[in-house]
């Protein structure tokens, strides 16, 4: 299946206006109660230094093998699977700001998307998850990743694109944001198709080879 690629200036305007229209309501965060105990009782047995980094966002992250993808990163795995922004400006207290990161790397949204959520509300969460990040921590670097369409998610891939269009606006506007666009694009081939070898059999999540994507677009900014 194609994708068409990016939309014309006008299609993406009329398409993100129309994504505004009706807002959905925000799922139930209660319901990672016992992912957030389990980050709770991994800090217990193993405390970690304040001022490093942290990934956090839905299955993408938590799929996320750090030591295999980045060998040597000292870094906090915070994802959890099915999360939408909302979720994770829920439980922001004891997924990021605890651990008062230095830099903070961000992948979520898709779900959101999926679930009717329009692009703005969307927006909006991903506002308040950096209003309270910078609140906190002022001096902190934020990198967010674009949202990846997927083969068996096609149908919400405009969806996607006018998503990220309103990150790459944000994320302009704020020197201690870095979006990184390669994250959706690199997931495509030159003829507007998708790589099917770097998506997980699911069609859904990545593969180890689209890990080794994220591997080559996030080093440059891992480093001290």
């Amino acid at each position: 299946m194609k994708w068409l690629g990016y939309p014309t200036t006008l299609a993406l305007i009329l398409a993100v206006t129309a994504l505004r229209a009706e807002q959905t309501p925000d799922p139930d965060p209660s319901r990672f109660a016992e992912s957030i105990a389990q980050f709770a009782r991994a800090d217990q047995l193993h405390p970690s230094e304040k001022g490093g980094i942290v990934f956090v966002g839905s299955s993408s992250i938590r799929r996320l093998d750090l030591q295999a993808v980045f060998p040597g990163l000292v870094a906090l795995n915070r994802g959890f699977g099915g999360s939408h922004i909302s979720d994770v400006n829920y439980h922001i207290e004891n997924t990021v700001l605890k651990y008062e990161p230095r830099l903070t790397v961000l992948y979520c949204g898709s779900n959101d998307l999926w679930s009717g959520k329009p692009a703005f509300q969307v927006l909006e969460d991903f506002l308040e998850f950096k209003s309270r990040l910078f609140e906190r921590l002022p001096k902190s670097k934020l990198i967010v990743l674009a949202s990846r369409p997927s083969p068996k998610r096609h149908s919400g891939v405009e969806r996607e694109l006018a998503f990220n269009y309103l990150l790459r606006i944000e994320a302009s506007r704020d020197p201690r944001i870095t979006f990184l666009k390669g994250s959706s694009d690199r997931f495509f081939n030159n003829k507007g198709e998708y790589r099917t070898e770097l998506f997980h059999q699911d069609r859904l999540h990545m593969s180890n080879a689209g890990y080794r994507v994220w591997k080559e677009i996030l080093t440059p900014f891992l480093a001290d």
